[in-house]
C-alpha cells in the first residue's frame, strides 16, 4: 500500500500496487496436437509398410484457384504436413476458376492421383446451373474414390442415412467433422466404449452452433449416429437431430440459450469475430470444442468454469483425418492387393454379421439346386400316392 499527499490537494489517497487477483483455472484446455499424434504416427508406419513393398505412397492433389489467405495457409499446411508423413502431395495452381472443373475432371480420371482437395471459396455464393452455388457444384463433381474431404454427394447421402459403408468399403466422412469426433473421444467420459457402435453418445446432448455443409450439418448427423440428442444453430433456425435419421425443426420457445444449458458438448463455428458465445450458458464439465478460425468463446472465462474441459482449435486434427482419409481411399480403390478387409475395427464387424444376417439360406447355387431337386421329387411322391 502506497500512501500519496500532494500539496496542492491536501487529501491523502491510499493506492493499491497489487495486481488484480486472476480468475481460479478450474477447466482444462486440450492442445489438438496430441490428439492428431497418434493418427500420423499410424499414417507413417503403413506408408513405410508400403515403400518396402516398392509401392509409392499416396498421392494427394491440391486444386488452389483463389488469393484468400485462408485457402493459401490451408494448402501449404496439407502439403508440409503430407510430406513429413511420407504422403506424396502435388499442388496444382489454377489461375482462372473457370478451368477447375477441368482440372477437377483431369484429376479424377488420372490413374496416379489417390486423393482431391480443392481449396475453397472459389466462386462462394455464386448462383450455378447445376446446382446452389457453383463450389457446391464442385464438390459433388469429385469422385467417390479421389474424395478425401468427403464431401461430395455419394457421402453425404451415405452419412444423412447412416450408411456406414459402399460397396463394401468403409465410407469416408467429412474431415473437419470427423475431426471433432476424434477428438470428443479422446476425452474421457465422453464416448462410452461399452455401448454397441451407434449407441456410444447416448444420453448426451450436444449444440453445434453452425449448420454449413462442410462442417455443422455433417458433424450434427455424425453426432446424432453415434446416438446423441444435437441441436444444430443456425441464423434463423434451430433444428433437433435425433438418432435413426429423425430431423425436426424447434418452435420459437428453443433458443440458443436453452440448447446450450442442458448440453453437456457445445461446439462453435461461427465465422466472425465479433461472436462470443456466453460464458454463462455453459454448465458444469461441459465439453466446449471451437472450430472456427474465429475464437467463439472466453478462454479465460471458460477455464473458470469447473471441469470444462476446453479444444481452442482443431486444425491438426483435420490434417490428420485427411492424411486418413487418403490412405482410405488409396486401400479401398486403388491398392487392392493389400486391402482384403472391408472395414477396421468393430464397425467392420457390425457390417459382416448384418451381411451375414441378410443373406438368405438358399445363398448359393447349389443349395438352390438341391432345393428345387427337392421340391420336384416332392411333387412327384405326392401325385404318385394320389
Amino acid at each position: 500500500i502506497h500512501i500519496k499527499y500532494s500539496k496542492k490537494h491536501p487529501t491523502t489517497t491510499i493506492m493499491s500496487s497489487e495486481a488484480p487477483v486472476p480468475k481460479p483455472i478450474l477447466g482444462v484446455c486440450v492442445d489438438a496436437g496430441a490428439i492428431a499424434k497418434p493418427f500420423r504416427d499410424e499414417i507413417k508406419k503403413r506408408v513405410k509398410e508400403l515403400t518396402e513393398k516398392g509401392i509409392e505412397a499416396p498421392l494427394l492433389v491440391g486444386l488452389l484457384a483463389n488469393n484468400d489467405p485462408a485457402a493459401v495457409k490451408y494448402a501449404e499446411w496439407t502439403g508440409k504436413s503430407c510430406r513429413n508423413d511420407g504422403l506424396r502431395y502435388e499442388l496444382r495452381n489454377i489461375s482462372d476458376p473457370l478451368d477447375v472443373e477441368r482440372a477437377l475432371i483431369d484429376a479424377n480420371e488420372d490413374p496416379r492421383v489417390h486423393g482431391v482437395i480443392v481449396y475453397y471459396p472459389i466462386f462462394g455464393q455464386i448462383e450455378s446451373f447445376s446446382g446452389e452455388s457453383q463450389d457446391d457444384y464442385l464438390r459433388d463433381t469429385v469422385s467417390y474414390k479421389n474424395d478425401v474431404e468427403g464431401l461430395c454427394h455419394t457421402y453425404r447421402t451415405n452419412l444423412f442415412r447412416n450408411k456406414r459403408f459402399i460397396e463394401g468399403k468403409k465410407c469416408v466422412l467429412p474431415c473437419t467433422a470427423l475431426s471433432v469426433v476424434k477428438i470428443l473421444e479422446s476425452v474421457e467420459g465422453v464416448y462410452d466404449a461399452n455401448l454397441p457402435v451407434g449407441k456410444r453418445l447416448e444420453k448426451q446432448v450436444v449444440t453445434v452452433i453452425n449448420r454449413s455443409e462442410i462442417v455443422g450439418r455433417p458433424l450434427a448427423a455424425m453426432l446424432a449416429n453415434d446416438g446423441a440428442d444435437v441441436y444444430s444453430i443456425d441464423i434463423d433456425s434451430i433444428f433437433r437431430f435425433t438418432k435413426n435419421g429423425r430431423l425436426t425443426k424447434c418452435d420459437a420457445t428453443v433458443t440458443p440459450e436453452s440448447c446450450v444449458r442442458q448440453s453437456s458438448i457445445v461446439v462453435t463455428g461461427v465465422p466472425t469475430k465479433a461472436y462470443r458465445l456466453p460464458t454463462e450458458w455453459i454448465k458444469k464439465h461441459t465439453v466446449v470444442v471451437n472450430v472456427s478460425t474465429f475464437k467463439n468463446v472466453d478462454k479465460e472465462e471458460l477455464l473458470g468454469i469447473e471441469g470444462v474441459t476446453y479444444i481452442p482449435q482443431v486444425g491438426k486434427v483435420t490434417v490428420a483425418m485427411l492424411e486418413r482419409n487418403l490412405m482410405r481411399l488409396f486401400e479401398n480403390y486403388r491398392n487392392d492387393a493389400d486391402s482384403t478387409q472391408e472395414g477396421d475395427g468393430e464397425e467392420a464387424e457390425v457390417e459382416v454379421k448384418r451381411k451375414q444376417a441378410s443373406s438368405s439360406s438358399w445363398g448359393s447355387p447349389v443349395q438352390i439346386y438341391t432345393a428345387a431337386i427337392v421340391t420336384v421329387l416332392l411333387a412327384l411322391t405326392i401325385a404318385r400316392s394320389k
